[in-house]
């Protein structure tokens, strides 16, 4: 019997179960330790739902008052009027009543009774402190019910900047009492709601109070939320879960259980889970037994095919003859199989092999290739500037061009060699010459093959590549390292300016691990304080005075501190460090601007640079909120520059976060304008509100015709489109007088100032 694959089958799969399931008994047992953590996590976000419940009740009270307060009548302080008015208003069923009152303390409540307040808490808020609206502590009131608690909710009456009043209703606590007896806690669970005095603002449970441990209550009062464990009057142990209340008068929600309550619900998920884990045992056992012999001897022959796959042998075929499921899994199989062949070595743009198929064959491609005897080489080629293409006709478009590139590259491939698609708008080949002086003058050829133009849906593009190379040594190497030095030779052809080709070189390596020092010292300049920013006035060329300033970034460092910035900026983006890098400037520039106003001086609009890569950032328009909030700038004194080619890049992205900027009041400057490739479709969409003109232009306005009616166009463009037009890169009166006379409204360089710090600037261009 034990002979019986059926049995043999069964004993196996019994074994491994036993196996399998004692192992899972011990993991599922270790996961449950954290099971406690995970039930505190879930206390604590009801705490923190209660909160925000009670936040939201509390912001609909002072909603109420303020909606009351901003009355064409209220603001009035006619009170004979507001009586007959006050009364008929609608408010919420919680507000017992509402007082209006006079900077002198006198009014009048809708319990129709005169009242003077000038002795409370809320006249000392309003009239004296300023404060826009005011959340009283819960007392009790001699005008009110005995033993119930109230709270008074104000908010300033104003005529323009003056408070010439408040009204203020009156809440029962009561409410918050609801809100917390809405809550099942268990059998030993309350909630409660502490001022920071510790004392009870609201409660389900009157009988039990945290306060009974002083250290517990100081614990919880000094946090933002979490979880403390304290022990009860009677000795026991419980768990405080809690959370501050925003909006309120420094409010905790605080919801206390008992500690062997929630583990005794840990207990029941343990044992739920290790009786699931039997009972699926024994079915286990039960369908082994029962299904053995049936299903035994397919599934093994399928089992075979699915391993040889596995193995890489994409070839095999599965028995399609079985009549029954197994039948039907095996032409699935092999119907799934030839579309992973399809999916695993071809690309579908371009029909070539991807880099799977390209290194399947690799190996035995160059060993083909030995038996010739010369050199061997792979190349990476990688077209410049791709993103261009998406951008002015879409993927689709720049799919089509990579087929044409594809077929190009093809033509150029022998039988022998092998050429694939390496990664987005990359192709990786492997080719074979005599010798390493003719492999560089093919690699030349192919090159110039590529770089010619193509059309595509009426567009011509003049397409340019960047080619890295790097010859396969005679001695055994792994041959992604060859691929890799191929990778780095590209990248230095790009960094070069790209549109050329570049064999590799051991002296490559030093530049790469140069890059990655600078990298390294780059990432910590924040912290060590290396950073500042220098300020280039921006004049009205009308009247000659400062309207604005460019923020611009060094860095102090002892070895890279004559880096130039689009250097820096360029290892910044391919570190990620960006990010960081760019927050830091628009921030420390935002603080130095309302430094300025804060002093009395003019204020003036501070531009900052914005990479392409921090602009396309998802959270981008959230930290420059988040920026103007904390530095208290408005955003009308702030510009970002963006340069063109940048804007045109993904525009639809760009120009719904462009609109989100303008409609917050941050301006928009594209910078180096005239350099790219704008569509005037897209730029007459873009909320605009500065074109600046390149300093390339401005630079040969003496003896450039050319760049003249460029920079004329530029004027005249951006006067047609309501749009301001600054000029960079000023270094003479000829140019400036060229400038104004054409209308340009605003100049910036070395004619002026170069670039200085702050308090140079603030003493020579403020006024």
């Amino acid at each position: 019997m034990l002979k019986s694959i059926r049995w043999q089958m069964l004993i196996y799969l019994l074994a491994g179960s036993i196996v399998f399931f004692s192992v899972l008994i011990l993991a599922t047992n270790a996961e449950l330790k954290e099971l406690p953590e995970i039930i505190k996590a879930q206390y604590n976000e009801i705490a923190n739902s209660r909160a925000g419940e009670v936040e939201k009740e509390l912001s609909g009270f002072v909603d109420q008052v303020k909606v009351v307060s901003q009355a064409s009548l209220i603001k009035s302080m006619d009170l004979e009027k507001i009586k007959t008015y006050l009364p008929e208003f609608v408010i919420s069923d919680n507000i017992r009543n509402m007082t209006i009152a006079r900077p002198d303390g006198t009014g009048w409540s809708t319990l129709d009774v005169d009242v003077d307040i000038s002795q409370q808490e809320q006249y000392e808020k309003i009239f004296v402190e300023k404060k826009e609206h005011h959340i009283s502590q819960p007392f009790l009131s001699p005008f009110a019910e005995p033993d119930t608690p109230i709270i008074i909710i104000s908010h300033s009456v104003k005529d323009g900047e003056e408070i010439t009043g408040l009204v203020n209703i009156v809440i029962e606590v009561n409410f918050l009492n609801k809100i917390i007896g809405q809550m099942n806690l268990g059998d030993t669970g309350y909630g409660l709601i502490l001022n920071s005095e510790g004392l009870v603002v609201a409660s389900n449970n009157a009988r039990e109070y945290i306060s009974d441990d002083k250290e517990a209550v100081r614990s919880v009062l000094s946090r933002e939320s979490g979880t403390v464990e304290y022990n009860n009057a009677d000795g026991s142990k419980r768990l405080a879960f809690f959370k501050k209340i925003k909006g309120s008068p420094d409010w905790t929600f605080i919801i206390s259980i008992s500690k062997d309550e929630v583990y005794r619900e840990v207990a029941k998920v343990r044992n739920t889970i290790l009786a699931l884990f039997f009972i699926c045992f024994a079915l286990i056992v039960l369908f082994y037994y029962i299904y053995s012999g049936r299903v035994t001897r397919p599934i093994m022959k399928l089992k075979k095919v699915f391993e040889q796959a596995a193995d890489g042998d994409l070839h095999v075929k599965a028995d399609e003859g079985l009549p029954n499921e197994i039948g039907d899994a095996g032409k699935s199989f092999n119907l799934m199989l030839d579309r992973i062949k399809n999916l695993t070595y071809r690309d579908e743009v371009t029909g070539l092999y991807n880099y799977i198929g390209f290194l399947a064959e690799l190996s035995s491609k160059v060993e083909l290739l030995r038996d010739k005897l010369g050199a061997i080489a792979v190349g990476i080629v990688s077209v410049d500037d791709f993103k261009k293409i998406n951008g002015i006709i879409g993927y689709e478009g720049g799919n089509e061009a990579l087929s044409i590139i594809s077929r190009r590259l093809k033509a150029f491939i022998n039988p022998d060699e092998s050429l694939g698609r390496f990664f987005g708008d990359e192709f990786i080949f492997l080719i074979w010459e005599k010798d390493a002086e003719t492999m560089e003058k093919r690699i030349e050829s192919l090159w110039k093959n590529c770089c010619r133009m193509i059309r595509i849906k009426g567009y011509e593009f003049i397409i340019k590549v960047s080619i890295g190379v790097s010859l396969i040594p005679d001695k055994e190497r792994e041959y992604s390292e060859v691929i890799h030095q191929a990778t780095l030779a590209k990248l230095m052809a790009k960094k070069a300016g790209g549109n050329k080709y570049n064999l590799y070189s051991s002296s490559i390596d030093d530049v790469v691990r140069e890059e990655q020092y600078i990298e390294n010292e780059l990432y910590h300049s924040i912290e060590k304080n290396e950073l500042y920013m220098l300020y280039q006035p921006i004049i009205d060329v009308r009247t000659g005075e400062a309207t604005g300033a460019e923020a611009l970034l060094r860095w102090r460092h002892k070895e890279f501190g004559g880096m130039s910035i689009p250097n820096l900026i360029d290892i910044a983006e391919k570190s990620g460090f960006i990010v960081d890098l760019g927050n830091w400037v628009l921030k420390e520039a935002c603080r130095q601007n309302k430094e300025w106003q804060s002093k009395g001086k003019k204020p003036i609009t501070v531009s900052v640079n914005v990479s392409a890569f921090q602009f396309d950032q998802p959270n981008f328009v959230n930290m420059v909120r988040e920026v103007l909030n904390e530095t208290d700038l408005e955003p009308g004194y702030l510009q970002l520059e963006i340069t063109e080619t940048a804007a045109m890049d993904g525009v639809s992205e760009k120009l719904q976060k462009m609109k989100i900027l303008k409609d917050m009041g941050v301006g928009i400057a594209i910078d180096d304008f005239g350099t790219g490739y704008s569509s005037m479709a897209y730029l007459t969409e873009f909320p605009i509100d500065t074109l600046k003109i390149d300093r390339s232009f401005v630079k040969n306005l003496s003896d450039d015709e050319t760049a003249k009616a460029i920079a004329n166009t530029i004027i005249s463009m951006a006067k047609t489109m309501n749009m301001k037009s600054t000029a960079e890169g000023v270094e003479t009166e000829e140019q400036l007088i060229f400038l104004k006379d054409r209308g340009c409204d605003q100049i910036q360089g070395y004619l002026i100032s170069k670039p200085t710090e702050s308090y140079i600037f603030e003493k020579e261009f403020f006024r």
